[in-house]
């Protein structure tokens, strides 16, 4: 046992060295470019309300709202958690639409993420809840890649996001993609179609809603500190915010069980607007093999790390196993 924990804490020094080796440095390019963004894209919202179409308002909320779906439901449970299988002409939607909210491609925002729960909550974590809402929101996404990037990358599995061609041809062409079909396309869509001012089509369609769909894909990562419940609080929480935000421990439980697709983005748990779209693509047998977490299943895993000397990981490892399981059966029988 003395020797277990001596290799363990050797191993633990080191793990210490080399994050202490790892340097992230602040993108200047990249804070001069959200600061452009964010006051073009504020100047867009005022003419959005002042001078806008209404033909272009209802475009606007359009393309936001079929961005936010490709970043929530396509992105982050889909492609990051495989909390179902989705068939090809989803997955196209989902890159097309992805490709519009202009936050990088697929494959980039996945690995990060899943960087950002295997190391949930240290120094490696990119985007670190314990540093406190700016750093998560803001300032994590300003920053270089660490300077260890090799080793990031040897231990984030991303095999199944390296076989998706409709992935690959995003990462591939994603420039090109995303200044033709993401940005050009839909400003010159609104000034051919019913007439808007070039500098109107510009600031709404092009700013404004690029500013709208990057802060929606960093919330993803930075939700928790405004949605979800810290140690020793109690629900509701007793504050004014109550009355403004709906906080819960279902964006707590995400990073229990993150493969669970009833977990929305924004602290809600089988309900919100994006598990409403995926429970639509469900009717509409676009999905299938959805993976969650039943009642009995937490309760005979608690019982056995009560009872045996389960640990908690092959426990939550357990539930998964039978959620897959169960997953497929629902499947078969859907289909026969």
């Amino acid at each position: 046992m003395k020797k277990i924990k001596e290799e363990t804490n050797i191993n633990n020094s080191n793990n210490s060295n080399e994050m202490g080796k790892s340097k992230r440095f602040m993108k200047w390019t990249a804070v001069l470019l959200y600061i452009y963004l964010h006051v073009f894209g504020i100047v867009g919202l005022y003419f959005l309300f002042i001078k806008a179409k209404w033909m272009t308002v209802f475009y606007f909320v359009f393309l936001i709202t079929i961005s936010s779906i490709a970043l929530t439901a396509g992105a982050h449970r889909l492609y990051a958690h495989q909390t179902f299988v989705a068939t090809w002409q989803l997955r196209l939607f989902i890159m097309l639409t992805h490709t519009l909210a202009g936050v990088g491609s697929i494959y980039n925002w996945v690995f990060w993420h899943r960087v950002h729960h295997k190391y949930y909550g240290t120094d490696r974590d990119p985007y670190n809840h314990k540093k406190g809402f700016f750093y998560s929101h803001i300032i994590s996404n300003l920053l270089s890649v660490p300077t260890d990037i090799k080793k990031y990358s040897k231990d984030i599995d991303m095999r199944d996001i390296e076989s998706d061609g409709y992935v690959w041809t995003q990462r591939k062409f994603y420039w090109i993609l995303f200044i033709l079909f993401g940005f050009l396309l839909p400003i010159n869509i609104a000034i051919e179609y019913w007439n808007e001012s070039t500098i109107n089509s510009f600031l709404i369609i092009g700013a404004a809603r690029l500013m709208i769909t990057t802060n929606i894909s960093w919330l993803v990562n930075s939700a928790l500190l405004i949605w979800g419940l810290k140690k020793g609080d109690k629900f509701p929480v007793d504050d004014n915010s109550v009355f403004f935000l709906s906080k819960s421990y279902w964006l707590n439980y995400h990073y229990l069980l993150p493969w669970d697709w009833k977990s929305d983005e924004f602290g809600t748990y089988e309900t919100g607007f994006n598990t409403f779209i995926v429970k639509m693509w469900r009717e509409l047998d676009f999905i299938n093999e959805m993976k969650t977490a039943t009642s009995d299943d937490v309760r005979e895993a608690l019982y056995k790390i009560a009872t045996s000397k389960m640990t908690m990981k092959e426990a939550l490892e357990e539930i998964k196993a039978n959620s897959e399981e169960v997953a497929y059966k629902e499947k078969l029988i859907f289909r026969h």
